[in-house]
């Protein structure tokens, strides 16, 4: 990308970003309004600090060739951070004064930011206090204690079925299953809003799963121990879920209390689904929860990318630009992608092992019984439409993980384009 209005006289505003060192050579440099950070080394956090002292690109250049023994391209160094959204074009030349209010910006590139996780932060905090995690984490170790002690209370697949009529069994299930995700989700933005980030939410693909999930990538504004807080807020809330629907029956199976038999299925029910909850966020390659824990602890930057394409280069050559990517990137996620890949190649197993032995047979008994239903059924009676509704359900949750991954595909085409017809045309 070439910035026609960019050079040496230009004056960039970059008073709005933010710089925090994050280890002995590396910073973080962002936009806290539009949540994009990057990872300079220190010449370019000196970069922008002599920027935000007014001088131009050139007293820059000079300034940094002078400290360094060596020059430096402050250009390109600024049009990189206008191709990853830091900044804008008329922000990198200084062209115009540009309004900072995100709400107020071009709608092109507006962030609408979730509700939710505007809400101030004093409002929030106590949810993600010291007493707060010493009661999540009190409330897991309860339910574990519990489990040893009577495993029937243990789920099973058949707790999916709260009721005898198939369809209203899933269909329960279904919205339990759907609200509980979108509460953790929000537990999440809670958890972000508490710490002063706030966050977008979105539907995307892990693996054959399609999930809800809070972007929250102005975390990166925080130094690593303020981060995990909000990342493992929604383990947090699956495990007071968890520990709600495991100590009654606990109670009900000690004749402590009386509870009504149809309460008690709900109740495995919830089970089944914190317990399916909290497994998933374990899976670290899958990019949960727990990866993004795993990536601050190691103080990894792009591990997940990093791992993909090291084992993709053992079968299959890498583009120009994978390349790059693995070539530049840095020693601590190539270290570690030594043993995470081993994590990730079994996470790809156990999909494959998943889908075959449930999904499939599952898909088979749900279409095959709705197809049953649907033939001996009269037409249009209420047994054919309970067909038609199945059918459908099945269908969806085949095929929905595939949407995603072609919407994702459309969308990263359409930026490449964009950023294509932005470029000058070489005579």
């Amino acid at each position: 990308m070439t910035i026609a209005a960019l050079d040496d006289t230009s004056r960039p505003s970059v008073g709005h970003l933010m710089v925090r060192q994050e280890d002995e050579d590396e910073y973080v440099l962002g936009n806290p309004e539009t949540g994009r950070f990057v990872v300079v080394p220190e010449a370019g956090a000196r970069l922008i600090e002599l920027l935000s002292a007014g001088r131009t690109v050139a007293e820059v250049a000079d300034t940094l060739e002078q400290e360094l023994g060596e020059p430096v391209d402050v250009v390109d160094f600024l049009e990189m951070l206008v191709e990853a959204g830091i900044l804008d074009e008329h922000e990198a030349s200084g062209a115009a004064a540009v309004e900072r209010e995100v709400e107020q910006a071009d709608p092109k590139v507006k962030v609408k930011y979730w509700a939710v996780s505007k809400i101030p932060p004093w409002i929030v905090k106590p949810l993600f206090g010291k007493a707060a995690w010493t009661f999540y984490v009190g409330c897991l170790v309860a339910t574990g204690v519990m489990f040893v002690a009577d495993h029937s209370l243990l789920p099973s697949y058949e707790d999916a079925f709260v009721v005898s009529d198939l369809v209203l069994s899933l269909l329960i299930t279904n919205v339990v299953v759907m609200g509980l995700a979108i509460v953790h989700e929000i537990w999440h933005a809670f958890a972000g809003a508490a710490a002063g980030v706030k966050s977008q939410l979105r539907l995307e693909r892990r693996g054959i799963f399609v999930v809800l999930e809070t972007d929250l990538t102005g975390l990166w504004a925080l130094p690593p121990g303020k981060r995990y807080s909000p990342f493992l807020a929604g383990m947090a809330f699956d495990s007071f879920v968890l520990f709600a629907a495991v100590a009654p029956r606990f109670a009900y199976s000690r004749g402590w209390l009386d509870l009504n038999p149809n309460l008690v299925r709900f109740l495995a029910m919830l089970v089944l689904s914190q317990v399916g909850k909290l497994a998933f966020q374990t899976m670290a390659y899958l990019r949960t929860d727990m990866y993004l824990v795993m990536a601050t602890a190691t103080g990894c930057k792009n591990l997940h990318q990093v791992t993909r394409l090291g084992l993709k280069r053992l079968i299959r050559k890498l583009t120009p630009q994978e390349q790059v990517i693995l070539r530049d990137a840095d020693a601590k996620d190539l270290k570690v992608a030594r043993w995470y890949r081993l994590l990730y190649l079994a996470g790809i197993v156990w999909m494959a092992w998943f889908a075959w032995n449930f999904i499939v047979p599952a898909a088979k008994v749900t279409l095959g019984w709705a197809s049953g239903v649907m033939v001996g059924a009269p037409l249009f009676s209420f047994y054919w439409w309970e067909g038609v509704l199945l059918i459908t359900f099945g269908l969806a949750n085949l095929t929905a993980p595939l949407f995603v991954a072609l919407r994702n595909r459309i969308r990263a085409r359409r930026a490449k384009a964009a950023v294509a017809a932005a470029e000058p045309v070489a005579a």
